[in-house]
């Protein structure tokens, strides 16, 4: 078998224990243990196959807070039109915590449908969801926000989110890399 050959083999054979792995995954999800849920859900968004969009996506709207927060987690791990609008839904959650996720999540997809949201997300009575987005913008390189970090800055009475917000315009400017 030559090089090119074994490579091919090697790359069908990765896929076929990818998929195999993400089914076998998926079969597990039936647990009553949240813990092991949220590791499944995890490793489903690691492995990025496909076939778990579906079940993430619906483990995003599951009634147990912990649930949504790891599988909106996993869904910044996948690819496809249905994964912004998932984490873009989850930011309207009652909880706070799965909010900043899925705002955390949203600065991870490098899409700028997300930067509008974000930008607008600035306002947010929260403030773990306030620095997210902050922080999301400067990982982004949003110039578009820059203006409004800036006034941000002088206005925000939150010192930590003062310093993401430093730190953010340093990365949008160049200055600063992660």
């Amino acid at each position: 078998m030559n090089k090119k050959n074994g490579k091919t083999f090697q790359r069908k054979n990765s896929s076929f224990w990818r998929r195999w792995l993400t089914r076998w995954l998926i079969a597990r999800l039936r647990t009553k243990s949240s813990e092991i849920r949220t590791y499944i859900l995890q490793a489903l968004g690691k492995i990025g196959d496909e076939t778990a969009l579906p079940v993430i996506l619906n483990a995003a709207k599951d009634p147990d807070g912990t649930i949504r927060r790891f599988a909106i987690s996993a869904l910044a791990d996948m690819k496809g039109p249905q994964v912004i609008d998932a984490i873009i839904f989850a930011l309207s959650d009652s909880e706070n915590d799965i909010r900043a996720t899925a705002v955390m999540s949203l600065g991870l997809l490098d899409d700028k449908k997300a930067e509008n949201v974000l930008i607008e997300l600035l306002n947010d009575k929260d403030v773990s969801v306030r620095s997210q987005a902050v922080i999301a913008l400067g990982h982004l390189g949003s110039s578009q926000a820059l203006d409004i970090l800036n006034q941000m800055m002088f206005i925000e009475s939150n010192e930590w989110i003062r310093r993401y917000i430093s730190q953010a315009i340093l990365e949008i400017e160049g200055g600063f890399g992660s």
